[in-house]
């Protein structure tokens, strides 16, 4: 196997296990409901504090991925998951639960910056496609995860049997990538572990990067692109979109789909459909990476996705039965193909030696900000039901809409503060 193949299937596994652990709760958030007297509310305010330390994180991950080395910090997220996970599974009270499942939250914000800064590193042919492999593994674990959360009911009669797999699984690839050599990355070693924390002048990657002005001829070398600050206003609005759409997925399909809501067991029902549904998120992640080694403008990618999401998201709020899984079946077709596409852009708005900064900004915007949604979408699904919530999901994928044409038509400016706007060479 090449570097470059072990290092995509490398970080593509650890895309893989890091949303199955961070999307467990939404397929036993009504068996955690119902053991512990909560209601949504209380359950997403926990799920929110988890959800945003998986964004917040993401900023020094990013940091330390620049200074220290990605595959050391995906090494350390890799062991926090699945240690945490195992927490989740023993907790003895909600407390204990919203503790650790806050832990596992931090230690899973290392992968986005971490792995993606590898990638885009590390790899200089088929980059896009690399995107793409990833959104399709991390893909595989958002649709495998209500299964195996379902089965895991259905065998054990716990919600616990879920998160202690995963734990299991986690501490078997964190062996695997620990002894996994890639070429070009510093391996994690538990003797330098203190040095994250100590002041230090070891680059992170090889060879120097050129300066902005040198690469665009732009009049100073502090400037940041009108484009890369228009892809993290919409990284704010599609982290909403996702993580609200994915945590109340299953509750949907309990309250608007006759069948299962009369089934004996709804919840393992609601689990098993939230699974198809979902993996047709993985045509949509791997189209959404490779079409951006085809096309000459990468960024109409995301005004198409965001033109087909909107209806559908409108349309999940308005049906039921068959219908409502059309709807949300189109959705996640077309959906899980924005995260490649957007991961493309920002390494293509970004410099080399700032790509885990911004990977780190990037993803505390989707998955920090995006984490309100589970408050959000709590309060509306207790107060109103939990289809109103897919209509208020349908009006911020039209403004998703207008902020990526808003990425298309600034793409060729920048700003900074001593020149204020001006045109790059494009």
């Amino acid at each position: 196997m090449t570097n470059d193949s072990r290092l995509v299937w490398m970080v593509g596994f650890s895309h893989f296990i890091t949303h199955g652990y961070m999307t467990i709760l939404p397929a036993v958030l009504i068996a955690i409901a119902t053991e512990q007297s909560l209601s949504f509310t209380e359950l997403g305010v926990i799920a929110t504090v988890g959800y945003f330390l998986y964004g917040l994180g993401a900023f020094p991950a990013g940091y330390l991925a620049d200074r220290f080395g990605s595959k050391r910090l995906l090494t350390m997220g890799v062991l926090g998951m699945a240690l945490s996970s195992i927490l989740v599974g023993l907790s003895s009270s909600m407390i204990i639960f919203a503790i650790t499942y806050a832990l596992l939250g931090a230690s899973a914000s290392i992968h986005h910056p971490a792995g993606l800064s590898l990638i885009a590193r590390r790899i200089d042919s088929n980059k896009g496609r690399a995107m793409g492999f990833h959104g399709v593994m991390g893909n595989i674990g958002l649709f495998l995860s209500p299964l195996v959360a379902a089965s895991s009911i259905m065998l054990f009669g716990t919600w616990r049997a879920a998160y202690l797999t995963y734990g299991l699984i986690g501490l078997g690839f964190f062996l695997l990538i620990y002894t996994t050599r890639v070429q070009g990355e510093k391996d994690l070693s538990f003797r330098q572990l203190g040095s994250l924390f100590i002041k230090s002048t070891e680059p992170a990657s090889a060879g120097p990067s050129p300066s902005p002005s040198a690469k665009t001829g732009a009049p100073s070398p502090f400037y940041i692109s009108l484009a890369l600050l228009l892809l993290f206003v919409g990284s704010i609005l599609s982290g909403f979109i996702f993580r609200g759409s994915l945590t109340f997925l299953p509750a949907l399909f309990q309250q608007n789909i006759n069948s299962i809501a009369n089934h004996d067991q709804p919840m393992v029902m609601a689990g098993y459909t939230a699974t198809a549904v979902l993996s047709l998120g993985l045509i949509g992640a791997w189209f959404g990476g490779y079409i951006n080694d085809k096309i000459k403008r990468p960024e109409l990618v995301p005004i198409f996705i965001f033109l087909v999401t909107a209806p559908a998201l409108y349309y999940a709020s308005r049906l039921m039965d068959k219908p409502l899984i059309v709807a949300t079946g189109l959705f996640s077709l077309v959906y899980y193909a924005w995260q490649p596409s957007q991961n493309y852009l920002i390494a293509k708005y970004t410099k080399k030696s700032s790509h885990g900064m911004g990977f780190g900004v990037n993803f505390f915007l989707i998955f920090g900000m995006g984490s309100l949604a589970t408050s959000a979408g709590g309060w509306v699904a207790d107060g109103f039901g939990v289809d109103r919530f897919y209509a208020i999901l349908a009006a911020i994928a039209l403004a998703g809409m207008l902020t990526a044409v808003a990425v298309y038509s600034l793409r060729s400016y920048a700003f900074n503060f001593r020149n204020k706007i001006f045109k790059l060479d494009d």
